[in-house]
């Protein structure tokens, strides 16, 4: 009788990502397996994303929630017997974890507990997805090759997630969560910043050695342009055109040069640490809620010496989709 409900009636599916400055969800409304219609919302507070799930689910016999989870203590061991945390180095905290493949995924028992009681007068919380659990997911979704190593990566905003395959088989995970924005105060000084731009903009050559040279060079200058822009508060005469300084560009240039960052770090990691079978990475997929610079990509490729490829994520799909997954 519930099966036969299930099919004549809509069900609601709501995936959440909640965050300090932006609260998100998607909810989509399938019948019988088809969707019938989607809807994004963002709000400010959590308590009124919340209100509105509430009234939502109210209208649905069959509704179901799911929740991102961004939250720092978390992480993936490629193993599945208990020993392999204390081999990883993962604290003995308390800890929750569920099987991925080959693999363990954790998480720390107070969040997921906090989490319950969060959704409890709200309609309940049926799923918690981890970054890693998203990234494996669509790294089914390519089907890969068996014989070939892959590095997958996945970044949702300031979140960097890693996983190392030998086809389906985990042999490395990583999460890294990283400032997604340097936060500079846009103030206005023409002459100024016509002169700071000339020591800054100047296109530099990256090479694995002065990686991290360049990095710091890189973010000092921000600073220093921070500075020069925060002397001049009362200044407020816009810029305008493509010749003036253009402060997204630096934001989405220290981004990349993050991501980049973090990516060979953690290759160098898979190499060098004896825990992690000595094969080489044939070739990158890098999952991205933003798009990336190609200029970040090609550097990447020189510097790993891998076939990278790129290609959009929505994550609050992702998480819908892993629902009616498990809910087959």
């Amino acid at each position: 009788m519930l099966f036969l409900l299930k099919k004549i009636l809509p069900q609601l599916f709501t995936s959440i990502i909640l965050e300090d400055k932006k609260n998100i969800l998607k909810t989509s409304i399938y019948k019988n397996h088809k969707l019938i219609s989607s809807n994004e919302k963002t709000f400010d507070k959590s308590e009124k994303l919340l209100e509105y799930v509430k009234t939502l689910n109210s209208k649905f016999l069959f509704y179901h929630t799911a929740l991102f989870l961004n939250v720092k203590e978390q992480g993936l061991i490629p193993g599945k017997n208990d020993k392999d945390f204390e081999r990883f180095n993962v604290g003995k905290m308390s800890l929750k974890s569920i099987a991925l493949n080959n693999a363990l995924i954790y998480t720390a028992t107070e969040h997921i507990e906090y989490f319950n009681e969060l959704f409890e007068d709200y309609g309940g919380l049926d799923f918690l997805y981890s970054p890693f659990a998203i990234l494996y997911h669509n790294i089914l979704k390519e089907k890969p090759n068996s014989d070939k190593i892959t590095l997958y990566t996945y970044k949702h905003e300031h979140i960097l997630t890693l996983i190392i395959c030998r086809g389906i088989e985990i042999l490395y995970g990583d999460i890294i969560f990283f400032e997604e924005e340097l936060d500079l105060e846009f103030g206005h000084q023409e002459e100024n910043l016509d002169n700071l731009g000339e020591d800054t903009l100047n296109d530099t050559e990256v090479t694995l050695d002065n990686f991290n040279e360049t990095l710091e060079d890189k973010l000092n200058a921000l600073d220093q342009f921070d500075n020069i822009l925060g002397n001049n508060e009362n200044d407020s005469e816009f810029l305008d055109g493509k010749d003036k300084f253009d402060l997204e560009e630096m934001d989405q240039f220290g981004n990349d040069i993050e991501l980049c960052r973090h990516i060979v770090t953690s290759i160098e990691k898979f190499y060098k640490d004896d825990k992690y079978p000595s094969a080489f990475i044939d070739k990158a997929l890098i999952l991205s809620t933003k798009e990336l610079d190609q200029s970040a990509i090609e550097f990447l490729e020189e510097e790993t010496l891998l076939e990278i490829e790129s290609k959009p994520i929505n994550t609050l799909d992702s998480i819908i989709e892993l629902m009616q997954k498990e809910l087959q």
